[in-house]
């Protein structure tokens, strides 16, 4: 009897929040009208495709401004060997600690994570996307990076990629 090949998935989860669910008053950023201390969620992934070289990660609230979409924290350069983020590794302006990726700029114009702080109305949907890539290294060089600019870097290189989704309304 032939048992049928299982084949793993790439995921991406947090111990902090489940998908469609609520993030954290930890997670909310500390400027503009909301007063949280800013510290961005642990992630974990798994299951990776063959061949994978680097990672790339990006939080945004793809709802915001009209559906333009607004980001909030950008890494690249993040290890092959990488499985997790611990909580406020975003805290660091510029590198991740330890050799653990690079910060790109923000739509906050910081090379850091920035939490939530939606204006009034229902809750937005904040997106967390790791991008599993063909490419060791970026290269950094000339102007500075931003999600933009990554994004067109990456184009054709990503082996996969995996989300999860949180909530936050005003608070």
């Amino acid at each position: 009897m032939l048992l049928p090949l299982l084949l793993a998935t790439f995921t991406l989860v947090s111990p902090s929040f489940k998908e469609g669910e609520t993030l954290s008053n930890d997670t909310v950023l500390n400027a503009l009208d909301c007063h949280g201390p800013n510290i961005s969620p642990a992630l974990n992934w798994s299951d990776a495709p063959a061949g994978t070289k680097s990672f790339a990660l990006v939080l945004d609230d793809y709802e915001a401004r009209g559906g333009d979409g607004f980001t909030h924290w950008v890494i690249y350069n993040i290890p092959a060997t990488t499985t997790k983020l611990p909580a406020n590794a975003g805290a660091n302006d510029g590198d991740i600690p330890n050799g653990g990726g690079r910060h790109a700029y923000n739509d906050f114009l910081k090379r850091s994570y920035g939490g939530p702080c939606p204006p009034e109305g229902p809750p937005h949907k904040y997106r967390f996307t790791i991008f599993a890539l063909d490419l060791p290294t970026i290269d950094d060089a000339g102007t500075p990076m931003t999600w933009r600019k990554l994004r067109f870097i990456i184009k054709g290189h990503i082996l996969g990629q995996t989300s999860i989704t949180g909530l936050r309304g005003h608070s």
